[in-house]
């Protein structure tokens, strides 16, 4: 399905890309549906009307060979898949080791099509076994705190970014 518009999310989502992401080397975006990240990303999705480079599925061989990637982008792509787990193993046999993986998930956020999770910052620790996991809650404004009765220190997330470097094994570093 295609958003047309930018929600309080994507704005948020968008900026915290703007200040965190360093697109290196050879990148992919997984999930991409019409979306053009970076110039000349490797764009992949399951739909073949979003005209992606590669109609693939994540969650299973994708046909791409082993550490190929220096960067993989997976922007609110992980709460549509009915195997994340199996995607992320599949995004870590892409990437190179040393690469960096960029996540975007909604948390508190209302559904958008074909939903199966919802990812908890202990979720995205667990399922990111292999990387050195940096997670940014996306905090939603404190009017929303106070129409929910929620104190400060309690807000409410609406969602996460995730920067994770996957990990060198002692023979790579």
């Amino acid at each position: 399905m295609r958003h047309k518009g930018k929600t309080y999310w994507r704005k948020r989502r968008d900026r915290l890309l703007k200040e965190h992401v360093k697109l290196q080397g050879k990148t992919l975006d997984v999930g991409c549906g019409w979306r053009k990240y970076g110039g000349d990303a490797v764009r992949l999705d399951i739909n073949p009307d979003c005209h992606p480079d590669l109609v693939a599925d994540i969650q299973g061989p994708t046909g791409l060979e082993e550490a190929s990637f220096d960067t993989v982008l997976a922007l609110d792509v992980l709460e549509h898949l009915r195997d994340p787990h199996r995607a992320v193993e599949e995004i870590k046999r892409l990437l190179k080791p040393g690469g960096f993986l960029y996540i975007t998930v909604p948390f508190c956020f209302p559904r958008h099509g074909t939903e199966y999770y919802r990812f908890s910052d202990l979720a995205l620790k667990d399922l990111l076994e292999g990387f050195e996991v940096e997670i940014i809650p996306v905090r939603k404004s404190k009017i929303w705190n106070i129409i929910w009765n929620y104190h400060p220190q309690d807000t409410l997330v609406e969602g996460y970014f995730v920067r994770a470097r996957k990990k060198m094994t002692e023979e790579e570093s």
